[in-house]
């Protein structure tokens, strides 16, 4: 069987699946499956039909703002988050979308605003300390990144789920030292690395579900850093 072939089985078994289980998860499996395949509009359209199930127009919105930052599509995500912050101005899962997209593309000073605004109403929200962080290296403060990562190393997490943003912090910064070891950032790399061994040590005594979150996590930091880096060549 070729690949085609066998990436089109895959699609049709995912949409099995939805079928048993009508759930949101299982939507953005068959959405991503169909841009891998090429497909990406039937892929989107698949989600518009589902979603015109949904009755709350923000809920629905939400959900198109993440499948077409899934898919790439930026400016159109935004317009979807825009909606939603039009009807929930202060809905924090928007906002973070919102943010993260701005700083990938570069809008550093439009994203650190919202993470300004995130950090007001909890200065310990592990995502928002993660899109201020990069946004800072984006400019070229990476004494103030630094400075922010510190602070943030006395904040655990409470649940399994929020030690994804935990690792996406470390994986910003552990991205950053690979490409400026030699940097002058006011913090010697031996420190970081210091730090996440007592990471290590600490995730150890959490379990593998802890260990998983947080890994995936470092995963998306390392991407969201390089894509940040690549756009700054790219403008350079």
């Amino acid at each position: 069987m070729d690949k085609k072939n066998s990436t089109s089985d895959n699609v049709e078994s995912l949409k099995a699946e939805f079928k048993k289980e009508l759930s949101l998860e299982k939507m953005v499996q068959v959405v991503a499956a169909y841009h891998e395949q090429g497909l990406t509009e039937r892929g989107i359209g698949f989600a518009e039909a589902v979603l015109l199930q949904v009755d709350d127009e923000k809920a629905r919105s939400m959900q198109m703002g993440m499948i077409m930052e899934l898919v790439g599509r930026n400016e159109e995500a935004l317009k979807y988050l825009d909606k939603v912050l039009e009807i929930s101005p202060a809905e924090p899962q928007a906002l973070h979308a919102k943010g993260m997209i701005l700083a990938i593309n570069g809008k550093f000073a439009d994203a650190a605003l919202i993470y300004r605004k995130l950090r007001d109403v909890n200065p310990s929200d592990l995502q928002a300390i993660s899109g201020m962080i990069l946004c800072l290296f984006g400019e070229g403060l990476s004494t103030d990144a630094l400075a922010l990562y510190q602070e943030s190393t006395g904040t655990l997490p409470g649940n399994p789920h929020d030690w994804h943003q935990k690792g996406m912090i470390d994986g910003i910064v552990a991205a950053y030292f690979e490409t400026n070891a030699s940097g002058d950032h006011g913090m010697a790399p031996e420190k970081i690395k210091e730090s996440f061994r007592r990471m290590e040590d600490i995730i150890g005594n959490f379990g593998a579900e802890v260990r998983m979150f947080y890994t995936m996590g470092e995963l998306v930091g390392r991407e969201a850093y390089k894509k940040v880096l690549e756009r700054k060549k790219t403008k350079n």
